[in-house]
């Protein structure tokens, strides 16, 4: 048996020591003793199996009593180390003034405040980056269904339409397509074209149509003519004669053209009746249409007016290729 001496528990340390659980600490196996006893006085195994259950059981009793009185003791110590000291701070906290007081737990609950955000902040860190991509995605979707041009939803087919209030109503309603009126104004548009100017421009009928301009002209240059004889102001006069220029140069380049047409039409016609005929129609190419053009050209020439076509069409062959040349470098001789 052992010599500790068991105290009474009393107050909580009785309940605490109810819910413990307390563990057997080890000791040593009672064999040897056994045997010795068994070879001293010769008891029978029945005998010495009782004696070592008995044996055992008051050695657990005895180890779980002393284990007990120590966590009583140290508990006990450890509750009066607590009251003492709640005691302490409640004088202490007596002899300060109310102002200290309130700046003392201002001072503390502001760390707290510190702590608490940056807890909720570790401890979500990924609400942050959810809500951006939760804003995307909210975009996104009101894109999709503003350009979306799929019918509306029913909740069943007896239900009317309703209008998503995600897409934004705009003032206009556009129940009625209406087309674009398109302004025409035929001053600021080519002639001979339709509504949109749109239509291709027949160039021979528009000549024909406007034939009775060529006279208008003619009686323009005649007029011109006159009045440079008359006039004596070289400014005046050089005036007049640019203008006759331009208006001459503009006939030569309308009856050019419409002797390329002509020959065009005529190449057509000649066409026409060949296919009748059953051969495979032939297209002038441009290089042809010049060459043909020139032939006809000096048909109706005299062999001077011919001399002086060629040598015209000789200088201005040179002057082109004389421009396209690059030009040299001055040297110290050219400067002297």
């Amino acid at each position: 048996m052992s010599s500790i001496k068991r105290k009474a528990p009393t107050g909580a340390g009785l309940g605490g020591l109810l819910q413990r659980r307390v563990k057997a600490r080890t000791e040593p196996d009672p064999e040897s003793d056994i045997e010795h006893d068994d070879s001293d006085e010769g008891p029978s195994e029945e005998d010495v199996g009782s004696e070592e259950g008995s044996g055992s059981e008051e050695d657990d009793d005895a180890a779980s009593g002393s284990e007990e009185d120590s966590d009583a003791e140290s508990e006990g110590s450890s509750d009066g180390g607590v009251s003492r000291a709640r005691k302490s701070a409640a004088e202490a906290a007596a002899q300060l003034s109310f102002g200290a007081l309130l700046r003392a737990q201002a001072s503390l609950d502001a760390p707290g405040k510190k702590k608490r955000r940056g807890s909720n902040e570790s401890a979500d860190p990924d609400s942050e980056n959810e809500a951006p991509t939760h804003r995307k995605g909210f975009k996104e979707e009101f894109k999709t269904a503003k350009n979306s041009t799929k019918p509306l939803k029913r909740s069943s087919k007896h239900a009317p339409v309703e209008m998503t209030s995600k897409k934004p109503v705009s003032r206009k309603r556009d129940f009625i397509e209406v087309p674009k009126v398109q302004a025409r104004d035929p001053r600021f548009g080519p002639l001979g074209q339709g509504h949109g100017y749109s239509a291709p421009i027949d160039e021979a009928k528009l000549r024909k149509a406007y034939s009775f301009l060529d006279d208008y002209q003619e009686d323009e240059m005649r007029q011109l003519r006159e009045a440079i004889k008359k006039t004596k102001d070289p400014l005046e006069k050089e005036k007049l004669s640019r203008a006759l220029m331009s208006m001459d140069s503009k006939k030569k380049a309308r009856e050019r053209k419409d002797k390329e047409r002509q020959l065009l039409e005529e190449h057509r016609k000649q066409e026409k009746e060949l296919v009748k005929q059953g051969k495979q129609p032939f297209y002038l190419k441009k290089s042809e249409q010049k060459k043909r053009l020139l032939v006809e050209q000096f048909a109706g020439m005299k062999k001077g007016q011919v001399d002086k076509a060629i040598e015209k069409k000789r200088k201005k062959v040179a002057g082109r290729e004389k421009k396209a040349l690059p030009y040299g470098r001055r040297t110290g001789e050219d400067r002297h």
